[in-house]
């Protein structure tokens, strides 16, 4: 099969030719996804403003990952490429040789979930896990946890992104064992729906999770989480889970423990998403330092997202999107940036949300946000809007 070199961040790749050619990537016989450059670069970026010394890119494939993880952050000592396709392998070990780097690496040509159990209860379990599955990652999570270290890290990309996002609700349900919403939220509450269902099957292995980065990019979602060993740790990982409840009267939104019946504004009826994460997404520290270890590195995109995630947890966990609220009202839309100062004056705190393409993280609730746009919009009129 042809392949080629190609170069992604500093680290030198073997790839398939078509790869590079065509959208989207084959997957057979070797996947190679060019797209997922970004994925890489912010997990190279964590690597970079974390402690650890062992990896194991557990879906190596052609090896993008770990190699990169490999040659680009000089702290680790020892990374594990796993894969079922001793195909895909060659090529990472050819690469390994190409970057320098072919010592402080092993392949191993096994099926994921085995290779991850087979490290449990032994002292051979990895200070970083990563999971890139094509598709759900749920059938791994288990696994992923089983071979991560007290205090390690796991990595995890989910591609079902219609899924988590509440099209498939039933799906979302079967898998996840949470029920999602679909609006304009939906990427963080698919984010926290993931998070969720690490946190239960954490439970489980009396193993708890704390989130450090999460983020929604392109197609796919991806977080990182500390693992923390221990029953009490597990105990109080399951006490960050709960539901948010969206009013199909009046928009009110809550979160809360248990499922609510009526709205606590109007008593009308509401959905719900969950159970779900409702503890923090990010760890500003590993944010900032990851940011700037990104920075460092020349991985511009990868800076942007994370300076993205900084303070996200200031605010509850949801967003609105303005566009929605000037259709709901029937006037003529008004700009975020009008609305957030608006709030602003008015003493609430504002930011733009992280893991949609648009919409306001405030502390005020849908009412207030409401109220700030119809008078923008009635005060500005659609002349001085449309300036």
């Amino acid at each position: 099969m042809p392949f080629i070199k190609h170069v992604e961040g500093r680290t030198k790749l073997l790839v398939p030719k078509r790869s590079l050619a065509e959208d989207p990537p084959p997957t057979s016989p070797i996947f190679f996804n060019p797209a997922a450059s970004l994925n890489r670069d912010i997990t190279v970026a964590v690597n970079l403003a974390t402690g650890g010394s062992t990896f194991c890119d557990a879906m190596a494939g052609v090896g993008a990952r770990g190699l990169r993880v490999a040659n680009e952050v000089r702290r680790i000592a020892k990374v594990t490429l796993v894969d079922f396709n001793s195909d895909a392998l060659r090529l990472a070990l050819r690469a390994a040789v190409l970057n320098g780097v072919k010592r402080k690496c092993e392949f191993s040509v096994s099926e994921t979930c085995s290779y991850l159990y087979s490290r449990f209860g032994r002292d051979q379990k990895f200070d970083y896990v990563d999971v890139d599955p094509f598709g759900s990652p749920v059938r791994q999570l288990q696994a992923a946890l089983s071979a991560t270290e007290d205090g390690g890290i796991l990595s995890i990309t989910a591609t079902d992104t219609a899924v988590l996002c509440g099209v498939y609700p039933k799906v979302s349900v079967r898998r996840y064992g949470a029920s999602p919403l679909n609006n304009q939220f939906h990427h963080e509450t698919a984010v926290r729906i993931l998070l969720g269902a690490l946190a239960r099957l954490g439970g489980p292995l009396d193993t708890g999770i704390e989130s450090l980065v999460a983020h929604s990019t392109r197609h796919y979602l991806r977080v990182f989480a500390r693992v923390k060993v221990g029953a009490t740790k597990a105990d109080s990982t399951l006490g960050q889970l709960g539901i948010i409840a969206s009013c199909k009267a009046c928009g009110h939104l809550t979160q809360s423990r248990e499922p609510q019946q009526s709205c606590e504004k109007c008593g009308g009826r509401v959905i719900s998403a969950g159970p779900l994460w409702l503890g923090a997404l990010t760890d500003d520290g590993v944010a900032v330092a990851a940011d700037e270890a990104a920075q460092e590195a020349g991985l511009n995109r990868a800076a942007d997202v994370l300076q993205s995630l900084v303070g996200v947890d200031k605010y509850p966990p949801w967003s609105y999107s303005i566009d929605e609220i000037c259709s709901l009202l029937k006037v003529p839309t008004v700009s975020e940036s009008e609305v957030t100062s608006r709030l602003q004056s008015l003493g609430y705190v504002t930011s733009r949300q992280p893991f949609e393409l648009t919409g306001v993280k405030t502390d005020a609730d849908f009412g207030e946000v409401k109220k700030v746009v119809k008078s923008a919009a009635n005060e500005l009129g659609p002349k001085n809007l449309a300036r």
